[in-house]
């Protein structure tokens, strides 16, 4: 198995950084910071060069690139699905978790290899079975996919588009949908399972080019990575306990970026951990796939 050490690369420290996407197109690095509001975008090699920040008023916990990028980008916000303009105009598409506002936000999302705009919900308390996942495309109602979700939280799709993996963090579960040549869901699968009770969650996740899954565990200190048969690869170690998503790209394609959080620790592990909230890089030798964006044309 091999073993990696990321190295911090942001100077700021983030609450809870999350959502962590390369944008090839862009050549730049994206995150977000959730209870900030914030989203940022930075050109990355082996330090983080900012190029600008937006801030919505609430949570923002998700965002994906318009296929044309000019157009900005969709984003989770509060109990919305949002168009977030490059102005910094955010104009609200649809509200699917109006029903449980204010109890329940938004958590991760990303585009399929569709276009279209998957995100998930969480009940801000973590109450079991109180979130959702949703899809969102232009024209079209919100469609509810899954009910009785924890904290919906990666997602990723195959290199072929003929498999998405899902992670519900709170049961400690990643499974895996078969998917149809028209981007629907098919059979459902458990890939692994983490017992929640010894604290390491599976959180954020992105799949490389040879179908492999990276999966940041929160709690854990680490990003590992596993064969499409579930076989644990490799293992990025972290000093800080709270790694939340990771994305591969950079300049040789093959850096592992990986978000961190401060939120809820304590003073004490504060002091343990003077990196926690920052963003972490390691070259990994492996590169990611191209970021899918919000209604671009089908290549299926």
């Amino acid at each position: 198995m091999q073993e990696y050490e990321a190295r911090p690369l942001s100077d700021q420290r983030y609450e809870l950084g999350e959502c962590c996407r390369w944008d090839e197109q862009r050549a730049e690095l994206s995150w977000v910071d959730v209870p900030a509001g914030r989203f940022y975008r930075a050109r990355a090699s082996d330090e983080l060069s900012m190029l600008h920040s937006y801030q919505v008023e609430g949570y923002l916990s998700a965002v994906a690139p318009y296929a044309e990028r000019s157009e900005g980008w969709i984003v989770g916000t509060n109990q919305s699905i949002s168009h977030l303009y490059e102005s910094g105009a955010l104009e609200e598409l649809a509200r699917p978790e109006a029903r449980h506002a204010p109890n329940v936000r938004m958590n991760d999302g990303a585009c399929d290899p569709w276009g279209r705009f998957l995100v998930g919900s969480m009940a801000l308390d973590i109450a079991p079975e109180r979130g959702s996942l949703y899809r969102f495309a232009p024209g079209a109602e919100t469609e509810l996919l899954l009910t009785s979700v924890t904290v919906s939280n990666g997602l990723g799709w195959s290199p072929d588009g003929r498999l998405m993996y899902y992670v519900d963090s709170g049961p400690g579960t990643i499974h895996t949908f078969d998917v149809d040549t028209a981007g629907e869901l098919g059979e459902k699968r458990l890939f692994l399972r983490f017992d929640p009770l010894h604290v390491r969650t599976p959180d954020g996740l992105c799949v490389d080019a040879e179908g492999c899954l990276w999966v940041a565990f929160w709690d854990g200190g680490e990003v590992c990575r596993f064969a499409p048969t579930g076989e644990l690869l490799a293992r990025v170690v972290l000093p800080v306990s709270r790694p939340t998503c990771c994305a591969l790209g950079g300049e040789s394609g093959t850096t592992l970026y990986v978000t961190t959080a401060w939120e809820g620790l304590n003073e004490d592990r504060l002091a343990r951990e003077p990196d926690a909230g920052r963003i972490f890089g390691v070259d990994v030798g492996v590169r990611g796939l191209p970021i899918n964006a919000f209604n671009a044309p089908s290549t299926r």
